[in-house]
């Protein structure tokens, strides 16, 4: 009977664990949707940006590919009841663990110092306006898709020595509404005026809460998993155990009542038949 409740438990673990791994490939899925949108955002501000923002989604991507990796070993681990496999399972998805949450803290981490490296790369790529074809077309891109101007605002392109493009002395992409007068020169009729180092810190801000708040609950989840793994891992070698157990009482049975042909009980007893011999005759017979 206690065969029967360990067999039970056993196959009950191991569908919950693969219904668990099929989790795991849609965390999987939503990882790398995550890292990838949050990278493909920087990679439009990659000039503003220091390239210590992009290792969390970058992070995030690998761990995305290494779940999908993972999940294949403990789905194969349990079906195939190894221990072996199970026990890379667990391991596996331990480090998985600690990269996730590595991941978030160094997002989290980097919010500190978003302001100051913000302010020093945007106002350094400000200054190569008019030098760089490229960093031209980063900074229109910038501000024309964050509605915003200048680092603080508008007056910080007053200081740099660029070719004007309109009647307010800052680029067209500063402007929300665009005009021309009596010459023919354009006229800035709806400038942004907040600057672009407050809408980028807002995109920093959400994005490091994005990885962090879907790196823990992803966590939460995959530490489900781990102990799973283990209760599958023990209940392996527990009913392995039995097993083994089993068959050699099983054999101790057989060898134990197995007697060879000839001998037999001591205890038993057979009649005796005596019978006449031909020889010597018998008792009271005159004729010999």
């Amino acid at each position: 009977m206690a065969a029967t409740h360990l067999d039970v438990g056993l196959r009950c673990i191991k569908y919950l664990l693969c219904a668990v791994n099929s989790l795991f490939v849609l965390t999987g899925v939503m990882i790398i949707s995550v890292g990838s949108t949050i990278y493909a955002v920087y990679e439009d501000f990659s000039h503003f940006l220091d390239p210590r923002y992009f290792s969390p989604a970058t992070l995030l991507i690998v761990v995305g590919i290494l779940v999908f990796i993972i999940a294949f070993f403990g789905c194969c681990g349990a079906l195939r009841e190894s221990t072996c496999m199970v026990l890379v399972f667990a391991v596996s998805l331990s480090v998985v663990l600690i990269m996730e949450l590595s991941a978030a803290t160094a997002a989290y981490a980097l919010q500190d110092t978003v302001k100051d490296l913000l302010e020093e790369k945007i106002n350094n790529t400000m200054h190569e306006y008019d030098k760089n074809t490229e960093i031209k077309s980063a900074v229109n891109f910038m501000q024309s898709r964050l509605r915003c101007c200048g680092y603080v605002d508008m007056s910080n392109w007053y200081d740099i020595e660029f070719t004007k493009e309109n009647d307010m002395g800052i680029p067209n992409s500063c402007c929300d509404l665009l005009g021309k007068d009596d010459n023919n020169k354009t006229i800035c009729n709806n400038p942004y005026v907040i600057g672009c180092m407050s809408r980028l810190s807002i995109i920093v801000h959400r994005s490091a809460l994005y990885i962090g708040t879907g790196a823990v609950a992803i966590a939460l989840i995959q530490l489900t998993g781990i102990v799973f793994a283990c209760m599958l891992g023990r209940a392996i070698r527990r009913q392995k155990t039995e097993r083994e157990r089993r068959k050699w009482e099983l054999r101790e049975s057989i060898v134990n009542g197995y007697q060879p042909l000839g001998k037999t009980d001591p205890l038993t007893t057979f009649p005796v038949v005596y019978m006449q011999s031909q020889d010597y005759p018998l008792k009271g017979n005159t004729n010999w």
